[in-house]
């Protein structure tokens, strides 16, 4: 006896106790998120873009993306490096690659994704197709699907 009280009904109030304090911090924290998601959603918040020239006449354009919220955590950069695709004006598929720093390693660059297009031809017009797919660390996900539609450079000889 504990305090006069048998022991099992003692270990009993507390466990229900527990778990009523257990759900209702649950309850708080999911409801937390859902109003965090309202007050900050996940924005892309800017991009550069740099036309380079690799090789004699080899072009390569280098978009970076800049978001509110850490996009590259490793819990959902496999996810995010599917939610890109460049159309050209005809609407055909044109390779990319997707690059993310490690945001253990590089913290400051947690918020950029960086699209790499190779013989890209100048005086072309593309679009880049962002997914509503794409997903911040904390769960939280574009609103909706993002479209940027911008034209090359031509070639200075």
């Amino acid at each position: 006896m504990f305090f006069g009280i048998n022991n099992s009904k003692f270990f009993s109030v507390l466990f229900l106790s527990f778990m009523i304090f257990f759900v209702g911090a649950l309850t708080l924290t999911l409801y937390a998120e859902e109003a965090d998601s309202e007050k900050n959603p996940l924005l892309l918040t800017g991009y550069r873009m740099n036309d380079l020239l690799i090789e004699e006449g080899q072009r390569s354009t280098e978009i970076e993306l800049y978001f509110s919220k850490n996009v590259v955590n490793m819990m959902v950069s496999e996810n995010n490096k599917k939610c890109f695709r460049l159309l050209d004006n005809k609407g055909s598929e044109i390779p990319i690659q997707v690059e993310m720093a490690d945001d253990q390693i590089e913290r400051e660059r947690r918020h950029i994704i960086k699209i790499s297009i190779q013989n890209i031809e100048p005086l072309k017009d593309y679009k880049l197709m962002i997914s509503s797919d794409l997903e911040a660390k904390n769960g939280i996900k574009l609103k909706n699907q993002i479209e940027m539609a911008f034209t090359t450079l031509g070639i200075i000889k």
